[in-house]
């Protein structure tokens, strides 16, 4: 059997040169292992630095496309549209990959060939490299990715994964939109019959200050809320047109992605009126209170709260005031 291609999508935009020298280095470092590549799409960055530094390496094997911005989705898209290779992954540019823990996920990948191959990944919080101890890959679930969203919770991360591409088939992102990885990721994995997952950490999850999750801009918090309701929105038009037991396994997906957006809207609002705005809105849409299921113990005991407006309000009160407290 041939060796396992991959394609490592990295959409770029802004992002100092010097984390982006530490993502695509993480991917250098497989070597001969698997038949790679990098496809880097410069997403409308000023000037020509990241360009320059691709091609000061020399390596056939890295590509780079410029296009006008058109946001992540967009940046993805076009690498779907034409990648050969037989596996993909998406790589943000400030973030990088394990190398002991990505060999040994690669070697897996190449012994059994999934559809989709899921990993764990840790949160870093400095520039550097960090290598993780080596560990022996555990795989805890195998099945198709129906099965899987059923009885387990997706992290909705788009670099979570290797993913065969033509299992994938015509899908794609929603252009021009925050969390349209939430929306791509589980009608992804109900394509996938052979799913693998491991709690392996593969993945290094840079925590960088200005990042779009880590921005509080209440014009990019308020874009973020209506963005995820758009997706929320999307895959509930999607339960309508699958058979029963996968429109079951995503309406689970849709309920659960609606419960950690109520939570984190009370960790995130700048005040009561955005909070009670965003609920209202989400009320309109049949998100808010919660749909009646029994997805997991702590999807029931939420929803219970979410019936009671005049709990939400304390629990809005007590966070603005800790915010107050600490600001």
């Amino acid at each position: 059997m041939n060796r396992v291609s991959i394609c490592f999508i990295i959409p770029y935009y802004k992002v100092p040169l010097h984390l982006l020298a530490r993502c695509v280095e993480s991917v250098r470092a497989l070597g001969d292992r698997a038949d790679w590549e990098i496809r880097l799409v410069d997403d409308g960055t000023p000037g020509h630095e990241a360009e320059q530094y691709l091609r000061s390496l020399e390596d056939s094997r890295i590509h780079y496309l410029y296009q006008e911005n058109k946001g992540l989705g967009a940046a993805r898209n076009c690498i779907l549209e034409t990648c050969e290779k037989e596996y993909i992954h998406f790589l943000d540019a400030d973030d990088y990959l394990f190398t002991t823990q990505l060999i040994q996920a690669t070697d897996l990948l190449d012994r059994e060939r999934p559809d989709l191959l899921a990993f764990g990944f840790k949160k870093v919080y400095d520039e550097s490299t960090m290598r993780m101890p080596e560990e022996k890959i555990a795989v805890t679930f195998r099945g198709s990715g129906t099965a899987y969203m059923l009885r387990h919770n997706l992290h909705g991360a788009a670099w979570g994964y290797f993913f065969r591409r033509k299992t994938a088939g015509d899908l794609r992102f929603i252009p021009r939109i925050y969390h349209e990885d939430e929306d791509f990721t589980p009608l992804l994995w109900l394509r996938m019959q052979h799913v693998i997952v491991t709690t392996l950490p593969v993945y290094a999850y840079y925590q960088r200050p200005g990042s779009i999750v880590n921005d509080t801009d209440p014009a990019k918090v308020r874009k973020r809320y209506d963005d995820l309701n758009t997706v929320l929105c999307h895959l509930r038009e999607k339960t309508k047109q699958l058979p029963p037991v996968q429109a079951r396994a995503l309406r689970r997906r849709t309920d659960m992605v609606a419960m950690a957006a109520i939570y984190m809207l009370m960790k995130e609002s700048p005040d009561r009126a955005f909070l009670y705005d965003v609920l209202e809105r989400m009320r309109r849409e049949n998100f808010y209170p919660l749909p009646r299921a029994h997805w997991s113990p702590l999807y029931v005991a939420f929803r219970l709260c979410t019936l009671c407006p005049a709990l939400v309000s304390l629990l809005g009160r007590t966070v603005f005031h800790r915010k107050r407290r600490t600001g």
